[in-house]
């Protein structure tokens, strides 16, 4: 049994010495010399797209198109005197490029000065159309609710504007309608230059 455990030891104890590697020889340290800075690639630059010109927006002469139908309009008998109107956004059929905004706005400025009607504000026509959950910009298209955005503003009359035809060959309508009795009181139409 000693015999056992003399071996049982001598196992344990040849197994707790680290066993020694071969040792290897240090290596040599070389002094570093300093080259010449190496520049880093370039970047490759995508190829220069040429944008395309947009195209040309036409100039069109509202005062032109417009004054005409206002005069006619205001010697219309049916007009009292200081009574309130709301111009309609000019709706553009044409399916072209007209600038809708000049020509409403041109159309507000001539039943200003020409007509004695007075245009509902600006101002007061956006927030009857917020009020109303109206989009802002666009043309009032259903009758109905024109009338009612008219009403909302306590108006007489309502004034819409249709630009139908192509490039060469533009045409705006008019139309003023009663407010109270939806009769239309005037139309006209003329050519758009």
């Amino acid at each position: 049994m000693k015999r056992v455990l003399f071996v049982a030891m001598s196992v344990f104890l040849l197994a707790g010495c680290p066993s020694m590697l071969p040792q290897q020889p240090p290596v040599p340290v070389e002094p570093v010399t300093p080259t010449e800075p190496v520049e880093p690639p370039k970047p490759i630059e995508p190829p220069i797209e040429i944008v395309p010109t947009p195209p040309k927006i036409t100039s069109i002469n509202w005062n032109a198109a417009v004054t005409p139908l206002i005069r006619e309009m205001a010697v219309t008998g049916d007009l009292e005197v200081g009574k309130l109107i709301v111009v309609d956004n000019v709706k553009n059929n044409s399916g072209g490029n007209i600038q809708a905004v000049n020509a409403t706005n041109t159309i507000i400025e001539s039943v200003n000065s020409i007509s004695a009607l007075q245009t509902v504000p600006y101002t007061q026509m956006m927030s009857a159309r917020k009020a109303l959950g109206l989009s802002g910009e666009d043309s009032l298209g259903l009758r109905s609710a024109a009338i009612g955005l008219a009403r909302y503003l306590k108006a007489d009359y309502i004034l819409f504007s249709t630009v139908d035809g192509k490039k060469d060959n533009r045409v705006i309508s008019m139309q003023l309608m009663s407010v109270s009795s939806g009769e239309i009181l005037w139309n006209g139409r003329h050519k758009v230059e």
